[in-house]
């Protein structure tokens, strides 16, 4: 799944402020058009106990919505069911 860095400061409930124009930028660096329909993780990077352990979350791309535009925002992520979490709960859940 294609991952894209994201800032989670702009997370609200079960909706997360992906980019303020028409791409964002995956995991190589590399500029992504956005589409709605998507189904990507976001990811931003955090610190655990001294050791790298990224926020992530899953979903669907969607057109942001009209409270959010005002902010400039242009496109979220529709967290799925599995919320936010960080990279070491999936290695602990597959234990």
């Amino acid at each position: 799944m294609l991952k894209l860095k994201a800032d989670f400061n702009g997370l609200f409930s079960e909706v997360l402020c992906l980019s303020h124009k028409d791409t964002a930028v995956d995991e190589q660096g590399e500029e992504v058009k956005l589409v709605e329909g998507m189904q990507v993780t976001a990811f931003d990077e955090d610190m655990e106990d001294g050791q790298r352990d990224d926020l992530i979350a899953t979903g669907t791309v969607e057109r942001s919505p009209d409270w959010l535009q005002c902010r400039g925002s242009r496109w979220v992520l529709r967290i799925d069911g599995n919320g936010v979490r960080h990279e070491s709960d999936l290695r602990t859940a597959k234990s």
